[in-house]
């Protein structure tokens, strides 16, 4: 029975955990923006939360492999519940000063490292086990998560104009839990040995990262969604909020404009899932993330009327829900399993190492340049990294089944 309950459990644990972060991923910044008026302090709020969480899922991996997936992931959704919890409860009382939000933060962020590493490792085995083939669950999983940010950006934007921003945080803080609860059904993925001791501890994790140094396709991943991940939390973290609040539109606008993304993001993984198998891997991610990227900053920058960003961002959505499925499919073909948690940690921690500059960069650029120059110069460093798979050779891998490079 769990065998086939696991899939669903995934799938539910990922809508209402991403939809409470997603929740929180608006609200804590808005309510830092508008209490201090400052866009750099703001955008340390995204700084204080994404650092440990990229730390943690490189060097949380060998961890992952002691101790089991399953347990990890219940273990930092917990935690990262607890964490935000603690925010409206203390705002509350008048005793939340910033030092301390930003604290709390960075809990979160470091228990929702590892767990969404062991969260990810999970996905072929329970995938496998339920008969679903690896294509359809991976669109499965992201059209979960691309939906669960819809009706978290959403949620955000019609709640904070009506309570605050503060008591909001509590939606996050109880979609942890109901997020460990149903992560209880997703079946164990057995434990791999390590090394004894630290010098152990260390090899395991100098292990993921040499793998991704020898394999040219997941060297190629990873060095191309760290620039543009680092543009995205420039936008999602501070950019898309400044020009809210500039354009007039609020926490009601940003919320519509997030959610007609996250709705076309949702109906591009959907058809990932049904058709993604019959499509060629490299040609699809390359044109999608043409589409999905540089147009959504341009129009931001662009004096453009409120409906024709949003069909812009519709757009850039629908081509958006196939990246994530993609990536994640031609990785999980090219990781050896045993090595899967510590080479996905790798390549995220790569990937990943640009986001906690991102919102912080752009906050400082703002302040000098103004917000038109400093979305145009993001949109133009995303056209450029996104033209790599046309052009790079290692790209041509996600068009077969790779052989996995000797770790």
């Amino acid at each position: 029975m769990r065998e086939r309950a696991g899939l669903p459990a995934l799938l539910g644990a990922a809508v209402v955990s991403t939809a409470g972060t997603r929740v929180s991923q608006i609200a804590v910044p808005w309510l830092v923006l508008t209490s201090t008026h400052d866009a750099v302090l703001t955008g340390l709020v995204g700084t204080a939360e994404i650092t440990p969480y990229v730390v943690l899922q490189a060097l949380g991996a060998p961890v992952v492999d002691r101790l089991g997936a399953r347990r990890v992931a219940l273990a930092g959704n917990l935690v990262a519940g607890a964490a935000m919890g603690l925010i409206p409860l203390l705002h509350a009382m008048a005793a939340l000063p910033v030092p301390l939000l930003l604290g709390l933060v960075l809990v979160a962020g470091a228990a929702r490292g590892p767990a969404d590493a062991a969260t990810q490792v999970l996905i072929p085995a329970t995938a496998r086990r339920s008969g679903t083939p690896l294509e359809r669950a991976t669109g499965l999983v992201d059209g979960a998560e691309r939906l669960a940010g819809v009706l978290g950006a959403a949620l955000a934007g019609a709640l904070i104009a009506v309570l605050g921003a503060a008591p909001v945080v509590t939606i996050d803080a109880v979609s942890f839990g109901v997020g460990a609860l149903l992560l209880l059904a997703v079946p164990r993925v057995d434990a791999v040995a390590g090394g004894a001791g630290v010098r152990g501890y260390l090899r395991d994790v100098g292990e993921g990262l040499r793998f991704v140094a020898a394999h040219p396709l997941t060297r190629s991943v990873a060095g191309m969604v760290l620039f543009t991940n680092f543009a995205d939390a420039a936008v999602g973290g501070l950019l898309l909020l400044v020009w809210a609040r500039a354009t007039g539109v609020g926490t009601p606008g940003l919320g519509i404009v997030s959610a007609v993304f996250g709705i076309g993001a949702v109906a591009g993984a959907t058809a990932f899932a049904a058709i993604g198998a019959r499509l060629p891997r490299r040609r699809t991610f390359a044109v999608a993330f043409l589409v999905a990227g540089a147009p959504r900053l341009l129009a931001l920058a662009l004096p453009l009327p409120f409906w024709t960003v949003l069909v812009v961002w519709g757009v850039g959505g629908l081509f958006a829900g196939a990246l994530n499925p993609l990536l994640a499919t031609a990785q999980y073909s090219a990781i050896p399993e045993h090595l899967l948690a510590r080479a996905l940690a790798a390549v995220n921690a790569v990937a990943w190492a640009g986001i906690p500059l991102g919102a912080l960069v752009a906050g400082l650029v703002v302040e000098r340049v103004g917000l038109v120059p400093t979305l145009t110069g993001f949109a133009l460093l995303y056209l450029v990294v996104t033209l790599d798979p046309f052009v790079r050779r290692s790209w041509r891998a996600m068009d077969r089944e790779p052989a996995p490079a000797p770790a």
